[in-house]
């Protein structure tokens, strides 16, 4: 029997599916007058923040959260070991939840954290907060990152904001906001950095179960049946949420898309475009693109005696890593030609765009490419002689310029 969904997965299927329903809804009954197009959009915004909070009014994805030990390790290690950053400092947690993180930078040695939290569960997180912080450090507010007002900008945000394939569910708009409004010039985010990985994958037992089973139906053929299935998903952005091993991998992954959160802007964020060909690296059959993340905390200082103190801490949820509540998020491939062999080289272009009627969904989009006659980024990682050739032309040239000595070691 299949694994049952947890409850993230719940929220990003139901989601990805609300779009087509929010655009078939009225603005009440018939002989109503309209709804003005400006106070209508910010109505529905509103409801679908109101529905995204109340979600995290549930205990249990709370636990879900904190049990996920690779997640919550990765930033116990990243504050703690990086207690010197934190001393004396004043944090904003945006997105407190449980407190855990709030708790962290307590115990890091922080002067103040300000903990928000928009849900109701806020009224927990408070309880919490009073049962472990004797001393009054952290301070729990009940509202948006972005709305809310300090009484001064902070030294450092903290947030686990990042969803399916990183940017689902948006909470990074909030985070970008809250950074723009509440952090210091010489602000630090935590976590620093993030980046967005794809790969070709191969999916056997995910396609017997959901193609196999309609080739024999009582004796009869169903298999336009799967098709179809296959089909609606892609167009429908409806991605899967699968646990992969890391022999599943049909090619090497590649860099989808990536963030410096000091200094990212929400334009970035809205609409992302990247096509890639990529070598296959074994016989195997190409099912989907898989897509995960990794996030950095190594923030860049200037001062060299500080940058010499960050201590790196990574949280990765790839397939060669230990499974987070992540897992990734893999877009399935409709096709009948599914067979590839080592070092054919495949193609695709991923989209990701922001909906305008649910700013807290994507909707995805994946096109095959045609190695031959489709055009190739510059640079591209894959095997033909074309990129190869400028792939080592490229080294060549770096090559040379760090043979150039600099003028300023030479002596006088």
């Amino acid at each position: 029997m299949p694994k049952r969904p947890d409850l993230r997965e719940f929220v990003l299927v139901k989601n990805t599916m609300s779009q087509v329903e929010s655009e078939q809804k009225t603005n009440g009954d018939i002989n109503s007058p309209p709804t003005p197009p400006k106070k209508a959009k910010e109505r529905e915004k509103n409801c679908v923040d109101e529905e995204y909070f109340n979600s995290y009014n549930d205990i249990n994805i709370h636990k879900l959260m904190l049990q996920d030990g690779p997640r919550t390790r990765a930033y116990e290690k990243a504050i703690l070991e990086n207690s010197e950053l934190f001393t004396g400092k004043t944090v904003l947690d945006v997105g407190a939840g449980s407190g855990i993180l709030s708790l962290f930078c307590m115990k890091a040695g922080a002067k103040k954290v300000y903990a928000v939290e928009a849900s109701p569960f806020v009224h927990v997180l408070r309880e919490v907060i009073e049962l472990n912080d004797e001393n009054g450090i952290i301070q729990v507010i009940h509202g948006k990152a972005e709305e809310i007002e300090l009484p001064s900008q902070v030294d450092i945000i903290v947030s686990e904001w990042m969803g399916f394939y990183l940017l689902h569910e948006s909470m990074l708009d909030s985070v970008i906001k809250a950074r723009d409004k509440h952090l210091q010039d010489d602000g630090v985010m935590f976590p620093s950095h993030s980046t967005v990985y794809c790969a070709a994958v191969q999916l056997d037992e995910y396609m017997e179960d959901n193609v196999g089973y309609w080739e024999s139906v009582y004796g009869f053929n169903m298999l336009p049946v799967a098709t179809r299935v296959l089909e609606n998903k892609l167009s429908g952005g409806a991605p899967e949420v699968l646990v992969l091993k890391e022999s599943q991998l049909l090619s090497e992954p590649c860099v989808f898309t990536e963030y410096d959160l000091r200094w990212v802007q929400l334009d970035e964020v809205k609409s992302i475009r990247d096509r890639k060909f990529a070598s296959i690296t074994r016989d195997g059959k190409f099912h989907g693109v898989a897509l995960w993340f990794s996030c950095d905390f190594k923030p860049v200082f200037y001062d060299e005696e500080m940058a010499e103190k960050v201590r790196p801490v990574t949280l990765d949820t790839g397939p060669n890593a230990e499974p987070t509540h992540w897992k990734q998020t893999v877009i399935v491939v409709p096709r009948n030609d599914s067979e590839v062999e080592k070092d054919e080289i495949v193609g695709w272009e991923i989209s990701m765009d922001q909906s305008e009627d649910n700013p807290r969904h994507y909707q995805l989009g994946l096109s095959l490419l045609d190695p031959e006659t489709d055009e190739h980024p510059v640079p591209c990682e894959c095997k033909m002689a074309r990129c190869a050739l400028f792939a080592a032309l490229m080294q060549k040239e770096e090559d040379d310029l760090e043979e150039i000595p600099n003028i300023e070691d030479e002596p006088s």
